[in-house]
């Protein structure tokens, strides 16, 4: 099922496709083999994030409902992090070697390679109890899925919606102009937190106008890798200082913190400098606009 809500008059039930679509991709990404399992749990842990973002948009709809399945899927998503983040790490350690290619080419910096393809699949096995983890996360999965039926969705059209949309993207405003006041990796992963939403929300409602909003959420996309990107640098600098036997000498660590920060300015530079031009327009305004959009959808429809 695609990650679509059709401008239809029963938006309700557009949202519970959607919702049950996602769920049905996170038990699939699961279900793999062992060998697959890395690749899973990446693909599982981003249906968590599309359904989080949904969960968002219905928000005041949902009521009380929606701190129940939110935290649900939240917790859901921190059981399979472990043997995620450490694979990331070395995604993130091969990214930023694209860029400077030379000094990763070293002795010094190919070792510092193995040892974190050993940290992320010591011995090439699963960590102990991960199986039970993904059992469990399945099992809340299943229960998700009955509840997500019976969800209670008043409203009609996109006045179903218009309150959420409004309210992540005013989110947005507001963490995109901390951000750019302080000099904070939280903030700016905080920022990039709703700006993953609005992204998303772009892409649920894309049906309303494709042009428009297919080309809104494929920029949105782009500041949110930029933005994930940088936070990934940030934990490997964090990493290296928690675990600095792990980069070698302080001459080598010396010089990927160089490294790692003239990517880090890169890539906040790219990110600030569009984000700021999609996050130009008031919310009510742009709320306005994609309800009209959602209108002009329907009637086109009849």
């Amino acid at each position: 099922m695609a990650y679509r809500i059709r401008p239809a008059r029963n938006a309700a039930k557009e949202v519970r496709k959607a919702a049950l679509g996602r769920i049905n991709k996170a038990i699939q990404a699961l279900c793999v083999e062992p060998s697959e399992r890395a690749e899973g749990v990446h693909q599982a842990r981003k249906r968590f994030k599309e359904l989080r973002a949904l969960l968002r948009l219905v928000r005041e709809p949902l009521g009380a409902r929606f701190n129940i399945d939110n935290r649900r899927l939240r917790d859901a998503g921190r059981r399979l992090a472990e043997s995620r983040d450490a694979a990331a790490m070395l995604e993130s350690w091969d990214a930023l070697a694209r860029t400077d290619q030379p000094l990763f080419v070293s002795d010094a910096f190919r070792q510092i390679r193995l040892r974190l393809q050993q940290r992320a699949a010591p011995d090439g096995e699963v960590h102990t109890g991960f199986d039970v983890e993904v059992t469990q996360v399945l099992g809340e999965l299943r229960s998700l899925t009955q509840q997500v039926r019976h969800w209670k969705l008043p409203g009609k059209g996109f006045g179903l919606l218009a309150a959420g949309f409004r309210r992540t993207y005013a989110d947005g405003v507001r963490d995109l102009a901390r951000a750019q006041k302080a000099d904070s990796d939280e903030l700016l992963h905080e920022w990039r937190k709703r700006v993953k939403d609005h992204w998303y929300h772009c892409q649920l409602l894309s049906p309303c106008w494709p042009d428009a909003l297919e080309s809104r959420a494929e920029q949105l996309k782009q500041v949110a890798d930029a933005l994930g990107d940088d936070h990934d640098l940030a934990v490997m600098t964090e990493l290296m200082q928690g675990e600095p036997e792990l980069f070698g000498t302080p001459e080598t660590r010396e010089a990927l913190q160089r490294s790692i920060e003239q990517r880090r300015g890169q890539l906040q530079q790219r990110a600030l400098r569009l984000g700021r031009r999609l996050y130009a327009e008031r919310p009510k305004a742009l709320a306005e606009r994609v309800g009209a959009y959602w209108r002009i959808a329907r009637k086109e429809q009849e």
